[in-house]
């Protein structure tokens, strides 16, 4: 079983990849996590500062040490990934897969969901701190974009080509998102009734 599920910041997609890989009693591998712990390594303590200061060339470098992970993880089997770009990757590669997902919201709602993590309760320092979210999750969508394009000739603004269902979480409780995902998971034979 090889399970792909992706988003972007704000989306969900960590949460219900956590959630997805205990139902299906599957390792889950996030593919940000082994960026993040390449950027701290260096010295940086964000992603944001690691990506607006190191050259476009150590980024790509990461990314495809990071895929090619990625691929082993899938071909070994009985794993959840959770990875921005690997449903493409595994598209474009004809990687087997179980099942790829992809899990979006509006920009507006994933500005509120990575806000809430902070509590913050000063209202000025709430406006400010939300504008600066909202301007990292539109540079980190284009920079992503940029080079998952470069890289491997993905699209990342079209996930409809990569992934077998693409869910809108904007309007959706957690548990609507779970459960939407459980009952497709299902009808694709993924998972068995129990």
């Amino acid at each position: 079983m090889v399970v792909v599920v992706g988003g972007p910041g704000g989306s969900g997609s960590s949460v219900i990849s956590t959630r997805l890989a205990k139902y299906l009693n599957i390792e889950r591998v996030y593919g940000g996590e082994y960026f993040r712990k390449e950027a701290q390594s260096q010295g940086y303590d964000s992603l944001e500062a690691f990506y607006n200061q190191v050259e476009e060339s150590t980024v790509r470098e990461i990314d495809m040490r990071v895929d090619e992970l990625l691929r082993e993880l899938a071909k070994r089997g009985n794993v959840l990934i959770e990875s921005k770009v690997f449903a493409g990757i595994a598209t474009v590669e004809a990687i087997q897969c179980s099942a790829k997902i992809w899990i979006t919201a509006s920009l507006d709602v994933r500005v509120n969901r990575v806000f809430k993590k902070e509590k913050i309760f000063n209202p000025l320092k709430s406006f400010l701190r939300k504008k600066r979210i909202r301007k990292d999750l539109i540079k980190r969508w284009k920079l992503d974009r940029k080079r998952y394009k470069e890289l491997y000739e993905i699209d990342y603004s079209n996930q409809g080509i990569y992934n077998d269902l693409v869910v809108d979480s904007s309007n959706q409780t957690e548990d609507e998102t779970f459960d939407l995902i459980a009952s497709f998971l299902k009808k694709k034979g993924v998972v068995c009734e129990e």
